[in-house]
C-alpha cells in the first residue's frame, strides 16, 4: 500500500504564528517531503476548531490519505481531538502523529529563522515516524485488584495503608528484616523530638 500523508500546520492564533511562519513551513513540507509520501500540506489559523478538523477529514476522504501529521499544540492537549477527526473520516486514529511546535518551537525561541528551521525538522521527523505507524484497535483487559508495594519505608507503609483503606488487597514487600526504613533507625524526630517508632 502506498503511503499518502497529509501535513497540517496550526497557527494557534498568534501562539505559534507569532514566531513560526506557518504558511512557509507548510509550503516547505508540501514541496520538500513529497518523496516521503506527503501529498498535501496545509496551514490553518485554528486546526483544533471544527473547520480545522473538517479540513483534515475532507482531505482524508477526497485525497485518500493513509497517514496524518499535525503540527500544533502539545499532544497532551489535543491528541484526542485529532485522532477523533481521523476516526470520523474513516482513518484509523493511530495513524495520526501530533507534534508540538507551540511548546517546543514557538514558546522557546526568539529567532524566527531558527524557529522555522526547527519546526521544519520536527515536522520532517514526524513524517518519518508516521510512515511506520500501524493501525491499532483499543482493547479492554481485566485488571486484578491486588497491589504489590515494594519497599516498607514510610512511603511504602503509607501507600499500602491507603490502598487497603480503599478496599484493595495489598502485598507489602521489604528486603530488610523489619519495616520502617531509615525512619525506624532514628532516635528522635523533628519538631517534637518524639521516638520515630
Amino acid at each position: 500500500m502506498t503511503v499518502r500523508i497529509g501535513v497540517y500546520v496550526c497557527h494557534c492564533g498568534s501562539n505559534i504564528n507569532g514566531m513560526v511562519d506557518c504558511p512557509t513551513v507548510a509550503k516547505w513540507a508540501g514541496e520538500q517531503l513529497k518523496s516521503r509520501g506527503v501529498v498535501v500540506a496545509r496551514d490553518y489559523k485554528f486546526m483544533c476548531s471544527s473547520p480545522g478538523q473538517d479540513l483534515i477529514g475532507k482531505d482524508i476522504k477526497e485525497l485518500g490519505l493513509t497517514r496524518v501529521v499535525v503540527a500544533a499544540c502539545s499532544p497532551h492537549l489535543h491528541e484526542p481531538t485529532f485522532r477523533n477527526a481521523c476516526k470520523n473520516a474513516g482513518l484509523n486514529p493511530y495513524l495520526c502523529e501530533l507534534v508540538s511546535i507551540r511548546e517546543h518551537v514557538s514558546w522557546v525561541h526568539t529567532d524566527k529563522a531558527a524557529a522555522d528551521e526547527k519546526a521544519k525538522a520536527i515536522i520532517a521527523g514526524a513524517v518519518e515516524r508516521v510512515i511506520y505507524h500501524e493501525p491499532l484497535e483499543p482493547m479492554r483487559l481485566p485488571i486484578h485488584p491486588a497491589t504489590l508495594v515494594v519497599g516498607g519505608g514510610i512511603a511504602g507503609i503509607q501507600a499500602a495503608l491507603e490502598l487497603a483503606d480503599g478496599g484493595n488487597p495489598v502485598y507489602l514487600v521489604e528486603r530488610e528484616p523489619s519495616i520502617g526504613g531509615r525512619m525506624a533507625q532514628l532516635d528522635k524526630t523533628f519538631p517534637t523530638l518524639d521516638c520515630s517508632a
